[in-house]
C-alpha cells in the first residue's frame, strides 16, 4: 500500500468560529456486520524506520508474522494504520513481519485472504474494515489452528471469534460531526428549512454513523435530511460523484451534504465544486485522508469538517494486543469505551493541525505529535516478559 506524504497546512482565518455542541453517544458493537470486501493481492509495505527501545518484552515475542486483511487500498487511512504497526513493532524491537491482502470491497476476497493466511501459518491476523459476519468459517478455521484473530475498525468486537477490537467506537466520532454540522448550519442559516442529504452505505458496519446523523436531526428542528442514496464500494469516487450530482438537481435548495465514508468525502466536494455550488453547499465527512487534508485547508473548498481519530494510537494499542494474547493474557474487549484513542473534530480554521507531526505516515494528526510513542513502547518490558 502506497503511503503518500501530504504537504503542511497553513491556518484559514477568514471564515468565523461556529460554536459546537460536544456530545457523547456510545455505539453498541454487537457482532457487526460486514461491508464488501476486497480482492486479495497480498502486499508488503515499508514503515519509515524507528529507533527501536529494546525494554525487556520476551524474546519469544518476536520475529512474528502478522496478516492484515484489507477492505480497500482506495483508503488510504487503512495504509496510515500499518505504517503505525509497522513503527510500534520496530520501536519494540520486534522485528514483525505484515503482509497485506486487499480486498477490494468484496467479501469473498475477505475470505480467500483469511484461508491464505491459515494455510501459511502466519501467528496472528487483523481484519482492517472487514467484518467478522461476512469472514466466520474462515475465523473459526484460523481459531482451530490457533491463529488469534485481532480488528482494527472491523465494527465485530463483541464477536467471540476476535480477541479484541481497539478502535475509536464509531457513535462517538459520528455524534462529534452531526453536533457540529447542524450547529454549524444553523449558525450559517440563521432563517427557514436547511436541507441536508446523505451520501450513504446499506453496509450495517456503519449503523451507528447513520442512526446518529438522523437521531441528533430530530433535536434540530429547522433541519430536513431530504435525501439518501448508498455508495458502490467498487467505484467510490464514480459513485459519490453521481449521488452527489442527483442530490443538486433534485433539491435547489440543499445547504448540506453529509457522508459516511472517507474516500466519498473529496468526491462529493469536487461534485459541488463542478456544479458551482461551493458557496451555496457545505460538505462534511469522516477522516478523509490527505486529499481531505488539502480540501479542509483550502478557502474555496466546500469541504468543512471532519473528525480524525489518532489512527497511531489505534495501532500502537493493537500491538499491545496482540502481545498480551502472545503471553496468555485475557483481553479487556471494552478497553476502548474505558480508555479510548484521542480524537479531535477539524475545520477549516484548525486544518494546518492537521499537518502529519510525529505520525507513522506522515498523515493527519497523533496527539502531543507522537510523545507518548516511547512511554508506551517502554511501558511493554514491564507487561510482557517472559513467563
Amino acid at each position: 500500500m502506497t503511503i503518500r506524504n501530504t504537504p503542511h497546512t497553513r491556518r484559514s482565518s477568514f471564515l468565523r468560529r461556529a460554536k459546537w455542541i460536544a456530545t457523547i453517544m456510545a455505539a453498541s458493537m454487537a457482532l457487526a456486520g460486514c461491508t464488501n470486501a476486497v480482492s486479495e493481492t497480498a502486499t508488503s509495505s515499508s514503515a519509515e524506520t524507528a529507533p527501536v527501545i529494546s525494554g525487556d518484552i520476551c524474546a519469544d515475542y518476536s520475529g512474528k508474522t502478522i496478516g492484515v486483511v484489507h477492505l480497500t487500498s482506495a483508503d488510504e487511512n487503512e495504509g496510515t494504520l500499518v505504517a503505525a504497526l509497522r513503527q510500534a513493532s520496530e520501536k519494540a524491537g520486534l522485528n514483525w513481519t505484515f503482509i497485506e491482502s486487499d480486498s477490494q470491497g468484496s467479501a469473498a476476497k475477505s475470505q480467500q485472504a483469511i484461508s491464505a493466511y491459515v494455510n501459511q501459518g502466519v501467528d496472528a491476523i487483523i481484519l482492517m474494515v472487514v467484518s467478522a459476519r461476512d469472514v466466520q468459517s474462515q475465523l473459526q478455521d484460523a481459531a482451530a489452528a490457533g491463529i488469534p484473530v485481532f480488528g482494527q475498525w472491523s465494527f465485530s468486537a463483541l464477536d467471540p471469534l476476535i480477541n479484541s477490537d481497539y478502535t475509536v467506537p464509531m457513535g462517538m466520532e459520528a455524534a462529534d460531526l452531526a453536533t457540529y454540522m447542524y450547529s454549524d448550519l444553523y449558525l450559517q442559516h440563521p432563517e427557514g428549512d436547511i436541507e441536508v442529504a446523505l451520501v450513504n452505505s446499506s453496509a450495517d458496519i456503519f449503523g451507528p454513523r447513520v442512526q446518529i446523523v438522523r437521531s441528533l436531526a430530530e433535536l434540530y428542528p429547522r433541519i430536513k435530511i431530504v435525501d439518501s442514496a448508498d455508495i458502490d464500494f467498487t467505484d467510490l469516487n464514480g459513485s459519490t460523484t453521481r449521488i452527489a450530482e442527483a442530490f443538486m438537481s433534485k433539491h435547489p435548495d440543499l445547504k448540506a451534504i453529509w457522508n459516511i465514508y472517507p474516500v466519498s468525502v473529496t468526491a462529493a466536494a469536487q461534485a459541488v465544486i463542478a456544479a458551482g455550488k461551493a458557496k451555496d453547499i457545505a460538505v462534511y465527512g469522516p477522516v478523509a485522508q490527505s486529499v481531505g487534508i488539502a480540501a479542509l485547508a483550502d478557502p474555496e473548498n466546500p469541504f468543512k469538517a471532519m473528525p480524525w481519530m489518532d489512527f497511531d494510537y489505534e495501532s500502537f494499542k493493537t500491538v499491545e494486543s496482540i502481545l498480551g494474547k502472545f503471553a496468555g493474557l485475557e483481553a479487556n474487549r471494552l478497553e476502548a469505551f474505558e480508555d479510548p484513542a484521542p480524537m479531535k473534530l477539524f475545520t477549516k480554521e484548525t486544518a494546518y493541525q492537521l499537518n502529519g507531526e510525529g505520525v507513522a505516515s506522515g498523515i493527519g494528526w497523533t496527539q502531543n505529535q507522537g510523545a507518548w510513542k516511547d512511554p508506551m513502547v517502554k511501558s511493554w518490558g514491564a507487561s510482557f516478559p517472559c513467563s
